[in-house]
């Protein structure tokens, strides 16, 4: 059965399928949410996506010719 928090309460330790470990979980509205260790990695994630997006964007543009060659 699933356990109910008070609205202050941030985090709770549950095990977490993913991680397969006990971990730090949100709590959403009272209820558990996420683990806090995966919502991490996938924050680390998409920040590397970013950046190899920029570095093909910047690879892209054309260099610049000199003006009077």
């Amino acid at each position: 059965m699933s356990e109910h928090f008070t609205r202050a309460t941030v985090s709770a330790a549950f095990h977490c399928g993913k991680c397969g470990k006990q971990t730090q979980h949100r709590i959403d509205s009272g209820r558990k949410g996420p683990c806090l260790d995966c919502i991490a990695k996938l924050e680390a994630q998409h920040q590397v996506i970013d950046i190899d997006e920029l570095r093909r964007k910047l690879k892209a543009e054309p260099e610049q010719k000199e003006l009077f060659a």
